[in-house]
């Protein structure tokens, strides 16, 4: 999975993108699974799923859609948006938008881990 050192980031935004790149072919930071919010004069705060034990968004989820086999699973067609999960997480790793209509997050890119290639200050790191 992937830790974020947020003391590392300088907010460049460059995972976004490529998140956002890889999972919708085009450049859409607010279609990305890991989001950077600004939290200034603070550190930048790093939103993503990080494969918490237990996973409350998991147990959230009244329609079953959630699941995890390594990476977290949704079932859109089980999914009715209602968001419990993204309610229900601690780290604010689960993402929304309205044009998709159910949550999203951090599947490590089906284990290439985009953001940690591309992070310039390695504020994202890959984890066993």
């Amino acid at each position: 999975m992937i830790k974020p050192i947020p003391s590392l980031c300088t907010g460049c935004r460059i995972c976004e993108i490529i998140c956002s790149l890889t999972h919708e072919s085009f450049i859409a930071p607010k279609q990305s699974r890991i989001r950077i919010r600004s939290n200034w004069p603070e550190e930048e705060k790093i939103n993503l799923c990080v494969a918490c034990e237990p996973k409350p968004c998991i147990d959230a989820c009244p329609e079953v859609a959630l699941s995890w086999d390594g990476y977290l699973r949704i079932s859109e067609s089980k999914c009715t948006g209602c968001f419990l999960c993204k309610e229900a997480c601690p780290y604010g790793g689960i993402q929304t938008e309205k044009s998709k209509g159910f949550p999203f997050f951090c599947d490590t890119c089906l284990g290439e881990f985009q953001c940690v290639k591309w992070c310039p200050t390695k504020a994202v790191l890959k984890v066993e």
